[in-house]
């Protein structure tokens, strides 16, 4: 996840105070000199001064994501759930962050993202800086008010301030949610080999270090053959060492190198300029033994291309 992070003090928050948290736009933080005539200080109007949206009582409405959860997002979430995420949900707007959680849909995506930072095994995100208890603490606040809307940091929401959605957005569909289907419509029946039994577990008949299918949906039948090559999976093990494997005609891919990887590992497959990373580390090499046709192990299915 990018590291944006800001250099605002982030305290126990009470959830009326993400309420406060603007950018200024003007001499008094409204685009407004302290005359309220639209002015700044020397008598010069600015033009360029947006006035933002205000309440009956005259203050920034709360129209989007507080300010203080914004900002914690964008640095530590945004890269896998940004606009376009490359993870199954997207914690952007108000409206993503409401919605039932795809992992979860007894809760919102807040309540299952708080929960994530939280956790003491396999926390989000899954490598580099975590949220610090500060961070977690003003999360915690928000979620126990219930959510309540903020001002957003300049008005803006994105993963870059070039990059703006409507608030109302809807949330991008769930990739997990399609049927089982072999899309490739080609199914292995026999011979050996590195492109034998795609969707397999490979560690039941093989000593193998890292194996795996890729597959272009999450719900693909066991022989059925997976994406055909143009894909990396990028694997970093617990004691950074990385390898690149890439994915064969079946959307097989294997490391069977005597270098021995250490687990947990960071995950993550590459095709052409996009990339799908795994959002938590995997407890072990045999991937089809967790990603199968529906999902074992808190894995939701298949694994994916991006």
């Amino acid at each position: 996840m990018i590291n944006l992070r800001s250099s605002f003090l982030l305290s126990a928050l009470a959830a009326a105070a993400f309420v406060g948290c603007f950018a200024q736009t003007g001499t008094d933080g409204f685009g407004n000199d302290p005359n309220g005539n639209g002015n700044d200080p020397n008598g010069n109007a600015d033009p360029d001064a947006a006035a933002p949206a205000l309440d009956d009582a005259g203050k920034p409405a709360a129209t989007g994501v507080p300010c203080a959860i914004e900002t914690t997002l964008s640095t530590y979430c945004w890269s896998c759930h940004g606009v376009t995420p490359s993870a199954p949900s997207r914690l952007v707007t108000y409206g993503d962050l409401t919605a039932p959680s795809v992992a979860n849909g007894s809760v919102s995506e807040a309540e299952e993202a708080l929960t994530r930072m939280k956790a003491s095994t396999s926390p989000m995100p899954p490598s580099g800086p975590k949220p610090s208890a500060s961070e977690i603490a003003a999360f915690q606040a928000w979620v126990t008010a219930s959510t309540p809307k903020g001002t957003k940091c300049g008005g803006t929401t994105g993963s870059d301030a070039s990059v703006s959605i409507p608030e109302d957005a809807a949330p991008p569909p769930n990739p997990y949610n399609t049927p089982l289907q072999c899309s490739s419509k080609k199914t292995w029946t026999s011979g050996t080999g590195s492109t034998m039994r795609p969707g397999d577990a490979c560690g039941r008949c093989h000593n193998i270090n890292i194996a795996g299918t890729v597959y272009p949906t999450a719900h693909e039948p066991t022989n059925c053959y997976g994406v055909a090559s143009g894909s990396t999976v990028v694997v970093t093990d617990a004691k950074n060492k990385t390898v690149n494997i890439t994915v064969n005609s079946a959307g097989n891919f294997l490391y069977s190198s005597s270098t021995v990887l250490t687990a947990p590992y960071t995950v993550k497959v590459i095709s052409g300029s996009k990339t799908r990373a795994m959002s938590a580390k995997a407890p072990n090499g045999d991937c089809n033994s967790c990603h199968t046709a529906n999902g074992t192990q808190s894995a939701p299915g298949r694994i994916m291309a991006p």
